[in-house]
């Protein structure tokens, strides 16, 4: 004892910390029988026991051993689901209640701060059956009483977002890739009654824009209005500086090419703002030129297809940053994005955006990165260029007045034949959609009609017929290219 002692004695007293040892309740360690006691009827968790070595807090905050399938630690819990053990801390878990006590039933706001809640906050109740937890507080925040219960439902420990990424309706949600024998196949229309006025029509439309990134509206009344109640169906219109809506059409002094007759090529809109608008709309009021095609590529499909066959050139492309820039005397925008966006910038993960506007591009001679890697991004760079312009992948139409496209604005790449306008017009109407706004939307349709959105399938040519007696179109029964 006496070695123990002497260097504490010689130590000046006020460096003595005392609070620890004040604090401890008890000085004994558990029994090697108590540690077998710890088991339970799952191996997983048994293994993560054993592993970790923690001492069980059961006793200390519930009086009994835990539910099946629950371990309490001093300050974290380990629950079992769907057989894998997941661990979560007391605090945190308190943090996430939504029962009525802690969200307003109506607005969905909280009715506490994270900092409200003890630091030493502990179970005094826990109830576990595989789907559903829930917890009563031995120390909870002040105001709320001993009957509130914290409830967590197996989703939510799974996900507790109100729209995951990785779901059916995120932006990280898994697509339908097409080519152009692919697109002329299987592309949707939708009557712009049914999109208006059938909600099982528009659940429907939206599932296809969600999984294939472009659809088609036909039969829209001949009015410039139209094209804004299109889109603040899907959601608010985005204003811009060229206005909530705009016309696309051949003016002389155009400060944008797409105002002129001249060919477009394969871009995507406003990649100079900090948020580009995720989806945008064409409708077509005129079109009685020569020429003026629209083009489409599925710049994924592109991508996906690059990821596969040329991996080291897909990973360039996700490091390669882009400058863009719209600088006129009365407006001046710049920003800068990688080609390919990935999930947390790995390129082994999904693409969540694809951002590649070759007409607004700015100069990049003053980023070091790309002088010290030109060589292999400007060959990923090329084979990228090269494979959108492929015929296979293109898919073109000309849009008959009274027709609208829907488009996913960071997928699927547009672009334009020249046309003449010597004889006739060509005149479109055009809005855009934020993708949050849009994402909303596919979660909302979700929710209403589950069986509807989950079982919407993408059709052929040979599921026209039963197709069209289902309020759906084709390329066959509509008639176009």
């Amino acid at each position: 004892m006496s070695r123990v002692l002497r260097p504490l004695v010689r130590l000046p007293w006020r460096s003595i910390p005392l609070r620890p040892f004040l604090a401890r309740r008890s000085y004994s360690a558990p029994s090697t029988e108590q540690a077998q006691g710890l088991k339970t009827d799952y191996p997983d968790l048994n293994r993560v026991i054993s592993k970790r070595n923690h001492g069980d807090y059961s006793q200390e905050y519930l009086g009994k051993p835990a539910p099946e399938g629950v371990r309490l630690l001093r300050a974290k819990l380990d629950v079992m689901i769907d057989g894998e053990a997941r661990r979560f801390r007391y605090l945190l878990l308190r943090d996430a209640c939504k029962c009525n006590l802690c969200v307003d039933e109506h607005s969905k706001q909280r009715k506490f701060r994270t900092s409200d809640i003890p630091s030493a906050i502990v179970p005094r109740d826990v109830q576990w059956d595989g789907k559903e937890l829930q917890i009563k507080w031995a120390t909870d925040i002040e105001g709320w009483g001993p009957d509130h219960v914290s409830k967590y439902d197996v989703a939510m420990f799974k996900d507790h977002r109100a729209n995951p990424p990785k779901s059916d309706t995120g932006k990280m949600r898994r697509r339908f890739l097409w080519d152009k024998k692919t697109m002329e196949g299987r592309q949707y229309w939708v009557s712009y009654e049914d999109y208006m006025n059938d909600e099982t029509a528009f659940i429907t439309s939206m599932r296809h824009l969600a999984l294939m990134g472009i659809i088609f509206v036909k039969d829209i009344p001949d009015s410039r209005e139209m094209v804004e109640k299109i889109a603040t169906k899907m959601g608010p219109l985005r204003n811009t500086f060229y206005g909530p809506t705009w016309d696309v059409r051949s003016v002389p002094e155009a400060k944008n090419v797409a105002y002129t007759n001249v060919s477009l090529g394969f871009h995507m809109d406003l990649m100079y703002m900090n948020e580009p608008p995720g989806f945008q709309l064409l409708h077509c009021l005129e079109n009685s030129c020569d020429g003026g095609e629209s083009l489409f590529v599925d710049s994924f499909r592109v991508a996906d297809s690059m990821r596969w066959r040329c991996p080291e050139r897909f990973e360039d492309l996700t490091k390669l940053h882009l400058n863009y820039e719209y600088n006129h005397k009365e407006h001046i925008y710049n920003n800068s994005w990688p080609v390919l966006e990935t999930e947390d910038g790995d390129p082994k993960n999904r693409i969540v955006h694809v951002n590649y506007s070759p007409p607004f591009q700015a100069p990049i001679i003053l980023d070091e990165d790309i002088h010290a890697n030109w060589p292999g991004y400007r060959r990923a760079l090329t084979a990228f260029a090269s494979e959108i312009e492929r015929p296979y992948n293109v898919f073109q139409l000309k849009l008959k007045p009274g027709e609208c496209v829907i488009f996913e604005n960071r997928r699927v790449l547009h672009a334009r034949n020249q046309f003449n306008t010597e004889q006739g017009k060509r005149w479109l109407a055009g809005a855009y959609v934020d993708e949050d706004a849009v994402l909303s939307t596919f979660r909302k349709c979700r929710n209403v009609q589950y069986h509807t959105w989950h079982w919407t399938r993408i059709l052929g040519p040979r599921d026209a017929i039963n197709a069209a007696g289902e309020g759906e179109a084709t390329a066959e029964n509509h008639g176009t290219e």
